[in-house]
């Protein structure tokens, strides 16, 4: 027994003397000697209000280039972007000096953003072609809080499902302050910039690629650039290929009370439906909720991209025509939108409202557009459609989608109108 008992102690450590003897040599360690290794290349930055001094926002940014080019996120220097008279760039490195800087490039759809130091070393962050396992150790480094520099230790869980933009699942706690800071692999690699938190333990990063997209395609903007149209053509363009992509498809139908009604018109959506049981009301109905759970950031006051639809069927036995008529109108309402201060943003809502025709039944429908005022081929709509020729009977259908193009907006009211039809029996 004691000697099986040395055979496989023998083994083991033959075992782990060669595994050290062979172990990968860009593998850097422990999370304390990677911070060591890379917080040279990590920068605090930020965005300072001229007027009175202060902070505004803060953010981390790592070097991506030998001529001092950092990559952060869109969010953190977007008051710099929205208001460049009001706001000036700063950047500061591991010791504490500030340093002249400049805003070269931004992505609005993918969080990126790219400056440019005017002080730096020749080495920087290399971004990560290697493919990644779920579970594998990644490290996130940043300032959160601004109490200094930090490294979280957390786990690669791949690309969000069915997401409308790319984000990559970080199982570890980023906080305010480490936007735009690099998640690195066991050999330092970059494999994408630090997003957001969704909850404990759950966080956000844009993958690497996207970064690595951004720095090849370059734009360098002038001091001067008229950086509204600069974001109104991505946002155009984002939104262009997200709805193409719907009302190109066959659209999926799916029975909904005594309707046949769009069903899940894209990956990127979330479907879940309720009953509401509420004797009082003298009706029946239940719901059904689809819309798209990411949305871009444009400012801290205003955000776009999103998409949803909403399905109520009601029933009654107990209310006569005009009662149920009345039920009917009371659900009668548009999606909320709170997506946008609309007096600084958008103009107001626009409505339409009329009686129609659609697969020989009667419906209300109403249909609303408020304008961007700085992105101007862009739009809120929202499309509301009420059954009205059943006297026990009713649909109510709610749409709406932020940042949409008109065109797109009415192809996609059309195809809803389009697919609703009632079974018959």
């Amino acid at each position: 027994m004691r000697k099986g008992v040395l055979t496989l102690c023998n083994f083991v450590l033959i075992g782990l003397s060669f595994w050290l003897f062979f172990a990968p040599a860009d593998v850097l360690g422990d999370a304390s000697q990677i911070f060591d290794d890379r917080k040279k290349l990590v920068y605090q930055i930020r965005i300072i209000d001229i007027s009175s001094g202060d902070k505004s926002s803060i953010g981390s940014g790592f070097q991506v280039s030998a001529d001092g080019v950092l990559a952060t996120n869109y969010h953190v220097v977007s008051d710099l972007i929205h208001e460049q008279d009001r706001h000036r760039l700063e950047v500061i490195d591991y010791l504490g000096n500030t340093i002249q800087s400049s805003l070269l490039d931004f992505d609005v759809v993918h969080d990126i953003a790219l400056i440019k130091i005017s002080t730096h070393g020749s080495d920087f962050f290399r971004i990560g072609k290697k493919s990644l396992s779920k579970g594998q150790r990644i490290y996130s480094i940043g300032n959160p809080q601004d109490l200094g520099m930090t490294i979280i230790e957390g786990n690669y869980n791949g690309l969000v499902e069915n997401s409308r933009h790319k984000r990559l699942l970080f199982s570890g706690s980023l906080n305010p302050g480490m936007s735009g800071g690099p998640a690195i692999d066991e050999a330092g690699y970059v494999v994408g910039i630090n997003v957001s938190k969704g909850g404990e333990q759950i966080s956000f990063l844009v993958p690497s690629e996207l970064l690595s997209m951004r720095i090849k395609g370059l734009r360098e903007h002038a001091s001067d650039a008229d950086y509204a149209e600069v974001i109104q053509k991505d946002l155009y363009r984002d939104q262009d290929q997200y709805f193409k992509r719907i009302l190109e498809s066959t659209v999926p139908s799916e029975l909904f009370g005594k309707l046949m009604l769009p069903g899940k018109l894209d990956p990127s959506l979330k479907c879940w439906g309720h009953t509401v049981d509420k004797p009082k009301l003298l009706y029946e109905s239940f719901h059904k909720h689809c819309r798209t759970e990411d949305n871009l950031f444009i400012d801290g006051e205003f955000n776009t991209g999103s998409f949803a639809y909403n399905y109520e069927w009601m029933s009654t036995e107990k209310l006569n025509r005009l009662q149920f008529y009345h039920a009917v109108e009371s659900r009668f309402e548009h999606l909320s939108l709170y997506n946008l201060d609309k007096e600084k943003y958008a103009t107001n809502l626009s409505c339409t409202t009329d009686f129609v025709t659609i697969n020989q039944e009667s419906w209300k429908a109403s249909i609303c557009f408020r304008k961007y005022k700085q992105y101007h081929s862009l739009y809120d709509a929202t499309l509301l459609l009420a059954s009205v020729g059943q006297n026990h009977q009713a649909a109510v259908v709610t749409t709406a989608a932020t940042g949409i193009s008109k065109e797109n907006a009415m192809a996609l009211f059309r195809m809803f109108m389009g697919a609703i039809k009632w079974k018959r029996s």
